[in-house]
């Protein structure tokens, strides 16, 4: 089984780029059994903070499928979107914790 990580720095300028990626982890998971996380880092915590529509339906989507979203909490606070996060569902967690975590866990990580 593949273990894959979606490691999002893309901003909301770009979330055109993003959805296919957030779309493709749920489908990993759904369809495929696959293990696969999110993670929200750097301008990518205000793609999620300010989602809407497509967006804010794909990161619903993610949490109905059970898939680990976590964010940095430096960041979000830097934004002032850390509740915001946490009302998505997204997990507040370092991202050098997170990243070592990830990797000596066998994850592929993928950045978008």
């Amino acid at each position: 089984m593949a273990k894959i990580a979606f490691w999002i720095t893309a901003g909301p300028e770009l979330a055109e780029k993003v959805l296919p990626n957030l779309v493709m982890a749920e489908r990993l998971k759904k369809q495929r059994g696959q293990e696969v996380e999110v993670y929200f880092f750097g301008p990518g915590i205000r793609l999620a903070a300010e989602a809407e529509g497509r967006m804010k339906e794909a990161i619903e989507a993610l949490r109905s499928a059970d898939i680990p979203m976590r964010a940095c909490p430096a960041i979000a606070d830097q934004y002032g979107v850390s509740a915001r996060m946490t009302e998505q569902g997204i997990v507040l967690e370092p991202a050098g914790q997170v990243l070592v975590q990830l990797v000596e866990s066998g994850y592929q990580v993928v950045g978008v």
